[in-house]
């Protein structure tokens, strides 16, 4: 055929497009299927209460952390392509085992279980990608902030998948969609090879370690990436940001489905229908990003961000209105939506990229870990607060903590974010 049908072809299947295709699959299996899916089978078919919840979403978080500690040493030993590829197969084969399954608790455990270990390897690894892709500052954020508005359209088309599937049939039926979604993400995956330069610079900055990687022990390597994210200023204060925010945001784990039940008094579907209006706003914060300069892309502008969110949570459960629950959506998403690209581009920017898979990790597990906690204490404290009480006061402590991190970085600017640890020793103190 005619050279230019090649060429018009050709702009369609960049590996930025195919990246950013392959955050939309991946996010769309898991939002299909995570709070419609497993946490609506033991709200509304298993008629589970708040403790039955909380575990299952405990072994989530932990197995998340595992997943993506693992994959943080892997991606920075074989590549992120290879990493990716195998990790959403085996995604794929999660999904068609919860779907036919019979239902039960036991078996809802396994899967959660599951689900945490491979969406732990596949957050971590396609929020490293980008790093292996480019080394520029302006390309980074835009490869973060399309990527991110790809993880947030599917925040919208996830749930309105597992709620139109569950208007059709059951919440069960919702895990169809991780097969779908994971395989054609698997395939354009494996056509997005990394960058030759990041390769190089990969295998240069791990020779010129004290040891070569590949004579490392595994947990070396791990405890490398931690040593890393908290001997650089930047990157140890955006752990602490993260992981403080999210400690507070653990109660809605627990509780969000019961609000949903016994607050708002809604149908299961609307599980999908609200966390939808939340893609809508995460959307918009996310394409928001492309119109901010990259020297405002700071810390300070991660906590300013965090506020949003906090605020967005007061309003969002402050009542027992679904359509200001609807308002309140949108605010936290917007928050939620820009705070990705922002943190992502921060992290790529101040991390050689050596380093760039495990500090990943280690953002990843502090964020997936912080909710833990807060899973065992949300049912004993919604006892006394009654859960609307518990979500408000847990939304209300995210907005003072982000306060007190605007305090703390409002002089900061651009002296931590400058980029300064691709040119010097990986955990070098800044």
């Amino acid at each position: 055929m005619p050279s230019h049908s090649r060429l018009g072809l050709r702009p369609l299947f960049t590996p930025t497009r195919r990246l950013v295709l392959a955050n939309f699959l991946l996010v769309l299996g898991f939002t299909a299927t995570y709070f419609v899916g497993l946490i609506g089978c033991a709200t509304y078919q298993l008629g589970a209460g708040a403790i039955e919840v909380s575990a299952l979403v405990i072994l989530l978080n932990v197995a998340l952390v595992v997943g993506g500690a693992l994959a943080g040493v892997v991606t920075d030993r074989v590549g992120p392509r290879l990493t990716l590829a195998t990790s959403l197969v085996g995604f794929a084969l999660i999904g068609i085992f919860a779907l036919f399954m019979p239902l039960s608790y036991p078996m809802l455990a396994v899967v959660s279980t599951l689900e945490g270990l491979a969406d732990g390897f596949c957050g971590t690894t396609v929020s490293a990608y980008p790093r292996f892709l480019t080394s520029s500052p302006r390309e980074l954020k835009r490869m973060n902030s399309l990527c991110g508005t790809a993880v947030s359209v599917a925040v919208i088309v996830g749930p309105l998948v597992g709620g139109f599937v569950t208007t059709l049939s059951t919440n069960q039926a919702c895990f169809v969609a991780i097969p779908v979604a994971s395989l054609l993400a698997a395939a354009l995956v494996w056509a997005t090879s990394e960058a030759p330069g990041t390769v190089a610079s990969r295998r240069a900055g791990h020779a010129s370690d004290e040891k070569p990687a590949a004579n490392e022990g595994f947990w070396h390597q791990l405890v490398e990436g931690f040593r890393v994210t908290f001997s650089h200023r930047t990157l140890r204060t955006l752990f602490l940001l993260y992981f403080l925010g999210f400690f507070a945001y653990g109660a809605f784990d627990s509780l969000e489905s019961l609000f949903y039940r016994d607050v708002l008094q809604v149908s299961g579907d609307w599980m999908g229908w609200l966390s939808a209006c939340a893609g809508v706003g995460a959307t918009v914060g996310s394409l928001l990003v492309l119109r901010v300069s990259t020297k405002r892309l700071t810390l300070g502008t991660l906590s300013a961000l965090l506020l949003v969110t906090g605020v967005g949570s007061m309003i969002y459960v402050g009542t027992g209105n679904v359509t200001i629950a609807v308002v309140g959506q949108l605010v936290t998403g917007l928050g939620f939506g820009a705070m990705r690209p922002v943190k992502d581009t921060i992290l790529q920017r101040s991390c050689d990229v050596s380093y760039v898979g495990r500090v990943t990790a280690v953002m990843n597990a502090g964020t997936n870990s912080a909710g833990t906690l807060p899973l065992l204490v949300a049912p004993l404290v919604a006892n006394v607060l009654g859960v609307q009480g518990t979500l408000f006061a847990a939304s209300a402590v995210v907005a003072v903590l982000a306060v007190a991190f605007l305090l703390l970085t409002r002089h900061d600017g651009e002296k931590d974010t400058r980029g300064a640890a691709a040119s010097q020793a990986p955990g070098e103190n800044r």
